[in-house]
Parts: C-alpha cells; structure tokens; sequence
C-alpha cells in the first residue's frame, strides 16, 4: 500500500482519512536530519510490530499487515526524500513530481529531475515529453500560478520536492492545431477582455459594453490602467466560472489563475470596493479541492484568508455594510458558506481537527438558513419568476415566499431603470463624440461639455471651446470669452424656434431684423449671445466655422485589412462576453448540492477521528 503525503488524495475518502491517521505519526520524520529521521522511523517500526500495528489495526478496521506496510512505505518515502534533498544540496539537481490531470477526472503522477535555473518553456518541454500532452494543449502550474516561458522556474515557485501541475487544454476537432496555437482560447479570452477595456459608452455603439459598479449598480470611476487590468480580470474570472459550471475544474483552473494575475495588478483599495476577488480566491481553492490538489495547502490556505479579508472590506465584518446597502445578507451568505466550507476542509487535511470542526459546523449552520424549500421555489417559478429569481430571492428574505416576490419585482425594476440610464449616457457619449478630439488628443469630455451647455452655451459652442482648453472647464471659459465669434456657432442639425420677441429685442439693440434674426438662428435662439457677437463683429455676422476639419474621424473607406482587424476585434469581443451571465449576482446563486455532499462527507470524517 503505497501512502505518503501527496499521495493521500489518491485513495478513496474514507479510507483516506484512515492512512492519514497514521502518517501523522510519521509526518514530522520529514522535518529532521537524516539521522535523526532514521532514528525515529526505526522506533516507529518496532512500535509498529507490537502495539502500534494492534492497536491501529482494530481501531481503524485495517489488518496488522496493512499498518506495517504502511508505516514501511513511509519510512522509503521518507529516506528517499532524503536522499533527493541531499543531491539537490550537493549537484543541484531537483527531484520534481508533476501531477497530470486530464479533462475526464483521472490523474496520475510522474517523478522527474532537472535543474531549477532553467527557463519555463525547457520545464514544460520536459513535462510535455513526460506527459504525452502537445506543447501546444498544455499548462503548467506552480505555487498557484501558471508557468511562463520566459522566466526561469525557479523565479515561478519551483522548488526541491515540490509537486507541479500539469492540465491538458482542449482543442476542437477538426480545428488547424498551429492555427488555434495561434488563436487559442486563452489569448482570444484576454484579448477580448483587453479591447472591452478600452472602450466607453460611445465605442460600444449597440454592440458589447462592460462597465464596473458598485453594490447599487452606480459606475466606479477609477484610472484607465487599474480599469483594464480589473475589467480584463473579472472577464477571465466569468469564463473560469463558467467551465466550472460545466465540471472542467482542470480549465477552469488556467483561466482562474489567469484572472488572478491581472486582480494583483489593481490596487488594494479598488480591490475592496466589489467582491469579486473574493469570489475569485474561493473558486481557485474549490478547483485545488476538485483535483485533489494536496500540495496546493498552503497556497489553498493563504487564498482563503485573502477571501476572508477581501469579503470583510467588502462588507464589513459583521456585514454591516452589507445591510446599509441591500438591507439583507441572505444571498452573499453562499459565499460565506463556501468560505467556511472549504476552511474545514483545508483544516482536516492539515490535521487541525479543532479548526474543521468549527468550520465545518458554522458551514452547517449556513447550509440550514440558505437551503431553500422546493415547494415555495416551484410557487414562484409559477408565478412567472426564473429559477434564479425565486431562490435568491427567497433567500434574501428568508424564505419569505410574499416578499420574495415583491423583491424580485422590485429588483426588476432597479435593474430597468439602470439599463434606461446606461443607454441614456451611450447615447449622449454618441452626441459629443461627434465633436472630435481636444488639442491633446482626447474626445470631448461628456460631463465638462454637459456643464458647459448648462450654462446656456450651444453645443458646438461648448465643443470647440473644450476642444481648445483640453477638457479644461476653466480655460475653456476663457475661450469663450476670448472668442466671442465661438458664441454663434450651433449644430445643424439643431433647429431652434425664433419667436417675433426675441427678435425684437435684438432689433431695439439698433441691429438690422435680418440680421437680428440670423444671429438668432445660430445662437440657438439665447438673446444674450446673438447681441454679442453681433456687437463684437460691428452689427455684422462672421463666416461659420466648419469643424469638419478638426475632426480625427476620417471619412475615407476602411482598407481590407483595417476592416479584417476590425472584425477581428468584434469577434473577439463577443466572445469574451459570450459565458458573463445576464443576472449580476449570478455568482451568489449557489444550488449547494456539492456542498451539501462535501460537508456530509467530510463531516463523517470527523465523526470517525479522535
């Protein structure tokens, strides 16, 4: 029976937990000099052969054999350990254990040597040979990141005796392999993501357009580098989530880990903001609990703490701030329950039996209030309401079946108005990028020109006013000032209504009527502004001004090839949006069916330890 510490996740549950029981004799075996080691694995051999091997034997139903087999297995595991760290020491040569797991849920494990100043793409070179897995489908993770080619590995957290990952991503059938090396997945995803990034309300058109917000669904405003990097993240993140759904816990993984690099790129407070890097650390750990990822503990243990600190930020650490928001915690509590959950987890295979009881008992807790009845889910499904709908909504009220269903129409609601918002500020972002570009190479600034506007200047008038000062509200006041001939121009496409009245009180001024009416017409009917220009031009009106030129758009065709890019792009585009789910608290709307068999499961454990 062969059994040591990455090895346990290989056998069945139950069983186990009950080799485990007796590896935790040998485990500190491991953290000794090799006389010492060799000392205390002799001593545990003899107590092996008299009360150890009786003892154990009938306390976890497995025969005397079976103990000393184990406790020898051990103990060879345990010396050759030894021996590789002793040649690493000496030659510098690394022993490494590279775990291969496929897309169907079986693994298997492969021992290998190298050096660890070699670059990534020779350390995936080798794991390729070893693995049977194309270059081209294959992805290598260490210490909870992807391996990179350029950097050498031990610069990735490849170390002596530790163990890697290695996935096998798919390709289609029929699909031109150097082509989709090429276009694969992943950088289609994140290029996709990249371009969203880039765009504003006025780029999107009808087309893809994503936006972050906060907890009441308002824009966050933050730098454009910090705004890419975070957009690119959660788009990874939904694709991730989505293989998750379909059981790819191996793909999801990649892009899981993908998206992490680029949430690290974003500041701690943006971070603290939404949720979802919270979200994102929880998934990782539950794809490590699916692949039976055992030396991934401490990476497993240290995700779930950031989650913990990033779901308090959030939302404070008695969800106080979750109630002054939403008034009900009742739908973020599934995070809570994963986070517990896979806490007691951890906790049992790190051998802290005290800590996975906690945990798992405040999951159990979660699971009673958050399950919700089949009964009042099917009477609301009925009534109308999506599946989706009825269960977060029953339990953001507690399994309140009236106001359930008073939420659900209330958030439909919320969730209509903010849409009618969103494409009211596309379309205005639409109007002023007509306008062009500033001195500076920036468009018009919506709200700069909005403000400008608001102050009884024309359209155009504010535009090529901004367009002057940059953006800059104040110097673009003194444009206006400085050139009063700006004051009349107005679109064209605006057609104002002159009354007798207002021209009548150009007239009185001591301006021809004809006149007095053109100033009129190009002032967007203010009075002030047409007696203006016409006393800063003589009582005489200027050639208008043709923006035309000024313009960055180009009127000229697209060429093949910029229509090809733009294509492209689109394409790219809408795949990345293609797996983001329509309902933004989607990722709260936990089934908790496998939570429900891991705490079973895991809980029986328990019962069974000492």
């Amino acid at each position: 029976m062969q059994i040591g510490l990455t090895q346990i996740w290989e056998v069945s549950m139950d069983e186990r937990y009950r080799v485990s029981t007796i590896h935790l004799l040998l485990v500190q075996a491991n953290c000794g000099s090799l006389k010492s080691t060799s000392t205390y694995l002799l001593k545990a051999k003899i107590v092996a052969s008299d009360e150890l091997t009786l003892r154990y034997g009938t306390e976890l139903g497995i025969g005397e054999e079976q103990v000393k087999e184990t406790l020898e297995a051990l103990q060879q595991h345990t010396l050759t350990r030894l021996t590789h760290n002793e040649r690493f020491k000496n030659d510098g040569i690394a022993t490494l254990r590279c775990r291969i797991a496929e897309k169907t849920g079986e693994s298997k494990t492969e021992t290998f040597e190298t050096r660890l100043d070699v670059s990534g793409l020779e350390l995936k070179t080798r794991i390729s040979e070893i693995s049977g897995i194309p270059m081209e489908n294959l992805r290598v993770i260490a210490a909870g990141h992807i391996i990179v080619d350029s950097e050498k590995a031990c610069q990735q957290g490849v170390k002596q005796n530790c163990q890697l990952l290695a996935i096998r991503m798919q390709i289609p059938d029929g699909a031109d392999r150097n082509q989709e090396y090429k276009q694969q997945q992943l950088a289609r995803t994140r290029r996709g993501a990249e371009l969203l990034a880039n765009l504003d309300e006025a780029d999107a058109e009808d087309g893809p357009f994503l936006q972050i917000a906060d907890h009441r669904g308002n824009p966050i405003q933050i730098p454009a580098q910090e705004k890419k990097a975070l957009m690119t993240a959660m788009t990874l993140h939904e694709k991730g989530r989505s293989l998750l759904k379909h059981g790819d816990h191996s793909g999801a993984l990649v892009l899981l880990l993908e998206a992490d690099q680029d949430f690290r790129t974003c500041g701690s407070e943006l971070i603290s903001v939404v949720d979802n890097y919270a979200v994102l650390c929880l998934d990782v750990v539950w794809c490590y609990v699916a692949l039976h990822c055992l030396d991934a503990l401490p990476d497993a243990h240290e995700r779930l703490s950031r989650a913990r600190d990033a779901l308090d930020k959030c939302y404070g650490v008695n969800l106080e701030r979750l109630f002054s928001l939403k008034g009900s915690s009742g739908r973020e509590q599934a995070l809570y329950l994963r986070l517990h959950l896979l806490q007691g987890i951890i906790a049992f295979h790190q051998g802290t039996m005290a800590e996975a009881r906690e945990q798992l008992n405040k999951a159990g807790t979660l699971m009673n209030l958050l399950t919700v009845d089949e009964e009042k889910l099917s009477e609301l499904v009925a009534l109308g309401f999506s599946e989706q709908e009825a269960r977060l909504g029953l339990r953001a009220c507690g399994g309140n079946i009236e106001q359930a269903g008073t939420h659900i129409i209330h958030r439909r609601e919320e969730k209509q108005a903010q849409r009618q918002r969103e494409h009211a500020e596309r379309r205005q972002a639409r109007r002023v990028r007509k306008y062009g570009r500033t001195a500076g190479g920036h468009w018009v600034d919506r709200a700069q020109h909005a403000r400008l506007t608001g102050m009884g200047f024309t359209p155009r008038s504010a535009a090529e006013a901004l367009r002057q000062a940059d953006n800059d509200l104040d110097r673009a006041l003194e444009v206006l000032q400085e050139q009063p001939e700006l004051l009349e121009l107005r679109d064209e496409s605006t057609s104002a209504a002159i009354t007798e009245e207002q021209i009548m009180q150009v007239v009185s001024m001591g301006f021809v009527r004809s006149i007095a009416a053109e100033a009129l017409n190009r002032c967007s009917g203010i009075v002030e502004q047409a007696i203006d220009v016409l006393v800063a031009h003589g009582g005489f009106l200027p050639l208008q001004h043709n923006l035309a030129s000024s313009s960055s758009s180009s009127s000229t065709d697209p060429s093949p090839t910029e229509e090809s890019t733009r294509l492209e792009e689109r394409e790219a585009m809408q795949e990345a949006v293609a797996d983001i789910p329509e309902h933004e608290e989607d990722y709260l709307d936990l089934t908790l069916h496998e939570e429900q068999q891991l705490l079973h499961t895991y809980h029986n454990l328990l019962q069974e330890s000492p």
